[in-house]
């Protein structure tokens, strides 16, 4: 089922476009979407809550867009699903986040299978240059719907494969679909979690995640004292890596949960996380998330591309220290699970 929104977003541009060929509203969106940030910051709200106000901001932007771009088009002859991806299926969204998303119809009688695919390639078509004009990033891998765009069978023959035969490329594939989250339409799409579900099962699978859990490592143990390091990119070696061990662990609990926090809660209750393994990692990705959005909010604000890179220098003792430890605290997850799962990849 499509999920709740969680209150009115406070985001006017959403509203005030007012057509899909109509898009002047949009300029202002990122700057809205800043101030939203800003303020949820500066009140104390949980910056996990303030990253998923900004996901559910650009829920609603979609669902406008493709409200607008259906009125423009005609209404589709077949349901469909516009499928959130990535961190936005996640909900765990900050200023540099890009665009991943798919869109999954159902199969129409043979004679309407051109027509079918034209109509959603040219509603992602319109869709997605919309989403780019309010400052969402075009995806430089190309998750977005206007390649992703297929009847709702032959992503459940993809998935099959991923889950059979799990191959890097497939496994590539693979974790960017198992964020999947239905954002907009009424074409049910619960057996794709479903098969995936299955790959918590696999051995072979679980063993392609947990290698990709392990490949994006934090600084070396031995770094010693962060001040003498100019940057450090907390997402590479630090909320990357936390969201795929989540994952791993979750998926191994049998849990089809969406975020990071609930990923790590579920495989907790199952046990195939320690309950305190699990509690530092909570901890970990909410104060790196925390840098990493306060970072973002100062680069926008002063017209500086959003990046991840930390300056070192402007951390304050406590903070480079709480940051060591919690780098650590993921190399030390990573190097019980290169064991658990016997991989070969940790270096």
């Amino acid at each position: 089922m499509e999920a709740p929104q969680r209150g009115p977003t406070p985001v006017l541009a959403i509203e005030a476009v007012p057509g899909i060929d109509r898009l002047e509203p949009l300029d202002a969106y990122q700057g809205q979407v800043l101030d939203l940030i800003r303020s949820g910051l500066a009140d104390g709200v949980d910056v996990l809550d303030v990253s998923g106000a900004v996901a559910d901001a650009n829920d609603s932007l979609t669902r406008r867009l493709l409200g607008l771009a259906e009125a423009h088009l005609g209404a589709p002859a077949w349901r469909y699903r516009w499928l959130a991806l990535g961190s936005h299926g996640r909900r765990e969204q900050v200023l540099s986040s890009d665009q991943d998303h798919a869109i999954a119809y159902e199969r129409p009688a043979p004679t309407a299978l051109t027509s079918a695919s034209d109509y959603f390639v040219a509603l992602a078509g319109l869709v997605v240059p919309a989403l780019a004009r309010a400052g969402l990033p075009l995806c430089s891998g190309g998750y977005m719907a206007t390649h992703w765009c297929h009847p709702l069978e032959e992503y459940e023959l993809l998935f099959r494969s991923w889950v059979r035969n799990p191959q890097p490329k497939a496994l590539l594939e693979a974790e960017v679909f198992l964020d999947v989250r239905a954002c907009h339409g009424d074409l049910p799409t619960d057996v794709l979690e479903r098969i995936l579900l299955t790959g918590g099962s696999s051995g072979p699978f679980r063993v392609q995640m947990a290698r990709a859990a392990v490949a994006f490592r934090p600084p070396s143990r031995r770094f010693g004292r962060l001040r003498s390091r100019p940057a450090v990119d907390v997402k590479l070696g630090g909320t990357a890596a936390i969201v795929l061990l989540a994952r791993l662990y979750a998926l191994a609990a049998g849990s089809t949960a969406h975020s990071t926090v609930s990923r790590l809660e579920a495989a907790s209750v199952a046990g195939t996380l320690g309950m305190s393994t699990a509690t530092g990692l909570v901890e970990a990705y909410r104060f790196l998330t925390d840098l990493r959005l306060r970072h973002q909010v100062e680069q926008v604000v002063m017209g500086i591309p959003a990046d991840n890179l930390i300056p070192v220098e402007r951390l304050s003792n406590q903070q480079r220290e709480q940051l060591r430890t919690t780098l650590q605290l993921v190399r030390d997850v990573q190097d019980i699970t290169a064991m658990r799962y016997s991989t070969s990849s940790v270096t």
